[in-house]
C-alpha cells in the first residue's frame, strides 16, 4: 500500500500536534497580462504559509487557454489545466524559503504568470 508524502508527513505533524492547513485557490487570467489571481483580486499574489503547514493550492482556468502551475524548488507540479472552469489541485508540506511558482507553458511566465511562495518558521 503506498502512502503518499503529504499524507505520511501530515499524518507525522498532526501525531505531534503541529499540523496546520492552508487553502489557497489561484484563477489563470489572460486578460491585460498573463496572471495567477487570488480570491481578493491580487494578481500573482505571495502565498504565505509556515513551515510544516499543509498547502493546498487550487488552480482554477479562468480563461481557456492551457496553463500549468509549478513551484519546481519544492518539487510541485500540477496537470495541465485547458478550458474554463477546469481545476487542478496540488498538496505540498512547506519548506522554510521562498520559492518561486509560475506556468512552464513556453512564453506564459514571461508575460506575467509568476508569483512566489513565502514559509517562514
Amino acid at each position: 500500500m503506498k502512502i503518499s508524502m503529504v499524507l505520511l508527513l501530515s499524518l507525522v505533524f498532526l501525531a505531534a500536534g503541529r499540523v496546520h492547513a492552508e487553502t489557497f485557490t489561484l484563477k489563470t487570467n489572460m486578460s491585460d497580462d498573463l496572471a495567477f489571481v487570488g480570491k481578493d483580486g491580487t494578481k500573482n499574489p505571495t502565498i504565505e504559509v509556515q513551515e510544516g503547514d499543509v498547502v493546498e493550492l487550487v488552480i482554477e482556468n479562468g480563461d481557456g487557454g492551457p496553463h500549468i502551475f509549478t513551484a519546481p524548488d519544492i518539487n510541485v507540479k500540477s496537470s495541465r489545466i485547458d478550458t474554463v472552469g477546469e481545476r487542478t489541485v496540488v498538496k505540498f508540506v512547506a519548506k522554510k524559503g521562498e520559492f518561486k511558482y509560475f506556468c512552464p507553458l513556453p512564453g506564459h511566465r514571461r508575460l506575467g504568470m509568476e508569483g512566489t511562495i513565502v514559509c517562514r518558521h
